[in-house]
Order: structure tokens, then C-alpha cells, then sequence
């Protein structure tokens, strides 16, 4: 295995877990979305694994109990196809990434708007959508930049 391989891996699994029980591929792939966004915007220097293992204290929304998923559905195995382009930089991000005056305004954040569970959240993201304005939904979840 190559420490590319090992990356997407955890790429994926974040994505899975964060976002599959919303139904289909379009929210973990949002999801992973999000992430690399924040490593093309130089976070933690733009190291992958960093980013990743930082997301959960950036999530708007957490759960109690974690999301058990089987790997044989296709709906999952089509995420493990896709999250080589998210990760390559040439997946359509467009259900996420939104056209600005100035260029594309990538999504950084994310949660579930009715569900808001992280105080930081509401105080940084949610207290100040002058800075981070809502982008995009996609299935039950709301992006900001």
C-alpha cells in the first residue's frame, strides 16, 4: 500500500461515516469535498492527514452513536470509485463549490442546519455568514464558505 492509498482510505472512511446515513453518494462525496477544499486552502499546511484527523472539531453536527454501514452496497463502493477524483482535484464540485465575483468560493464547513450540535459552530460559522454565507445544500446538509 502506498501512503496515497492509506490517505484516500481515510479520506473515504471520514466521508462514509460522516455522511452516509443521508442516503446515496452525493453527502460523503460533499463531504470529502469539503475536506480537500481545506487542504487546497492551506490547512494544516495542507497536509491531507492533518486535515482529516482535524475535521471532526470543524463539523457542525455530531451523533451520539456512529453510522453502521455495509461495505457491499454499490452505493458504497461507488464512493470508494469516486474519492480518487475528490482527492486528485478533478471531481465536479460544483454541488458544493459555488462561481463568486471572484472565482470559485470553495465550501469549508458543513452541517445539518436543523441539528446544530457544536457551540463553536454556531458562534463561528453560524454568527458570522458575512464571512462564511451558506453555498450549497445537498441532501441534509447546508455549506458554508
Amino acid at each position: 500500500m502506498t501512503y496515497e492509498n492509506y490517505i484516500k482510505g481515510m479520506l473515504a472512511t471520514f466521508a462514509v461515516e460522516e455522511a452516509y446515513r443521508y442516503g446515496g453518494t452525493d453527502c460523503p462525496l460533499a463531504v470529502a469535498q469539503v475536506l480537500a477544499n481545506r487542504v487546497t486552502a492551506g490547512w494544516h499546511g495542507g497536509d491531507w492527514r492533518k486535515v482529516i484527523l482535524d475535521a471532526p472539531s470543524k463539523r457542525g453536527t455530531s451523533y451520539a452513536q456512529p453510522f453502521e454501514y455495509d461495505t457491499r452496497e454499490s452505493a458504497f463502493r461507488q464512493i470508494i470509485n469516486l474519492i480518487d477524483d475528490v482527492y486528485y482535484g478533478i471531481a465536479d464540485s460544483s454541488n458544493v463549490n459555488v462561481d463568486g465575483e471572484n472565482g470559485i468560493v470553495p465550501a469549508l464547513y458543513y452541517c445539518v442546519l436543523h441539528n446544530v450540535t457544536s457551540e463553536w459552530f454556531r458562534q463561528s460559522i453560524l454568527g458570522d455568514l458575512t464571512n462564511h454565507p451558506r453555498i450549497a445544500v445537498v441532501g441534509q446538509l447546508t455549506f458554508f464558505a
